[in-house]
């Protein structure tokens, strides 16, 4: 059954986008991305590679037909880190009936307010194969109607089964000591993979105020590992229920962000079923013409905390992120960031400095330099402790 869901949903793109049918409005759009990415230190285990190089490309297609809109974006990747990949990043097809939207395939979704760590963000699977700390969301199979409700936007989805996240191979840096075993994945607390998910979500403004409340119920994206036999991890994800609030308050040009979250049924780093609570509070800063200059300066600082301390299975469990980003305002929307990271259990710490410009209307760039300090005194980031980095990526857009 849930199964056939997703086949009439595929069937259903394909049919509406058949050219034989009316085509009242067409776009098609796209990008693709050259990433260089190069590893100063020794590598941390046998046969990672220092340098990458990762090319991709996303085309997308929009069509509307009628009371129909499709769109589709295939994502394709290739390089030498083993994070090859070809997937349908999303595909659905829209549509609306007495004043509720409903949308069916494969969808991309966000939530949250805050910006180092988004508890509240659940929906969609996680590929790392580009090193686990460069997620891409992967698709999420989903039926969501939404609907005007009260002074907001209320949204109901059903998952009708669970895609696992994808682990980096043997060549990657930023992975485990031990590989992932992307093959096979257990399943505990009475989930499964075929079972249905469900998640709902409420959204909008009220004065200055930007707010999120959900509720999701179904399989954790975020899995304990067990040693399989054949040396490699085998993910166990576990049936989960989580509430969370995210809330966004504008005084001026001062933010006040805050992700607050309750999950039961997730194993925490020792592998025991823990319910907890986490959150991050945040503020960020507008200035605007810094020193009689035409720069905007944007300041922010960030803590997270969770209730189960150095056992959390995330490393959110006590940091603290400061940085800002100054924006040029140039006709080629140059920035600068700088971003430091610091663990308060472990005194583990991050630096992310990086720069964007634009070459041209097609062209940018982005350079991004990534240091690690102290990562061998955290255990949930020990594996990292060697991968410090630089990478460029060229961007194109049509």
């Amino acid at each position: 059954m849930k199964k056939n869901i997703l086949v009439f949903s595929m069937a259903y793109l394909i049919g509406a986008m058949n050219p034989a049918n009316s085509i009242d409005y067409m776009e098609q759009y796209g990008k693709a991305d050259l990433l260089i990415t190069n590893f100063w230190e020794g590598p941390s285990y046998n046969n990672q590679d220092d340098t990458f190089v990762t090319y991709r490309i996303e085309p997308s297609l929009y069509v509307e037909q009628g009371a129909i809109d499709s769109f589709i974006q295939p994502r394709v990747r290739v390089g030498n880190s083993g994070a090859g990949r070809v997937d349908l990043k999303e595909a659905h097809i829209s549509y609306s009936l007495n004043n509720v939207d409903f949308r069916i395939g494969s969808l991309i979704e966000f939530w949250g307010k805050t910006e180092t760590y988004n508890p509240s963000d659940i929906v969609n699977s996680a590929d790392y194969t580009s090193g686990l700390a460069s997620p891409d969301k992967l698709g999420a199979p989903a039926f969501k109607a939404s609907s005007e409700f009260y002074d907001g936007y209320v949204s109901f989805f059903i998952f009708p089964f669970f895609i696992e996240n994808v682990y980096p191979g043997l060549s990657s840096r930023q992975r485990l000591g031990t590989l992932v075993n992307n093959d096979r994945a257990n399943f505990s607390n009475g989930g499964s993979k075929n079972d249905n998910s469900y998640a709902l979500r409420f959204e909008g403004y009220y004065e200055d105020i930007d707010y999120g409340f959900s509720y999701f119920d179904g399989i954790s994206r975020e899995p304990y590992f067990l040693l399989g036999s054949d040396s490699r991890l085998l993910p166990e994800y576990s049936s989960i229920k989580q509430i969370g609030v995210d809330i966004q308050y504008l005084v001026d040009d001062i933010s006040f962000k805050t992700e607050i979250v309750h999950r039961t049924g997730q194993r925490n780093a020792n592998g025991i079923m823990d319910d907890y609570n986490a959150g991050v509070l945040g503020v960020e800063k507008n200035r605007y013409g810094v020193l009689g200059s035409q720069y905007d300066l944007v300041l922010l600082g960030e803590i997270s905390t969770d209730s189960r301390g150095n056992n959390s299975h995330t490393i959110f469990q006590r940091d603290l992120t400061v940085g800002g980003s100054l924006l040029l305002n140039d006709i080629d929307d140059s920035e600068f960031s700088l971003f430091l990271t610091q663990d308060l259990s472990y005194s583990s710490g991050t630096t992310r400095l990086s720069y964007s410009t634009r070459l041209n209307d097609a062209f940018t760039i982005e350079a991004i330099l990534n240091l690690y300090s102290n990562l061998d005194q955290d255990p949930s980031q020990l594996p990292l402790a060697k991968d410090s980095s630089a990478n460029v990526t060229f961007n194109y857009n049509w």
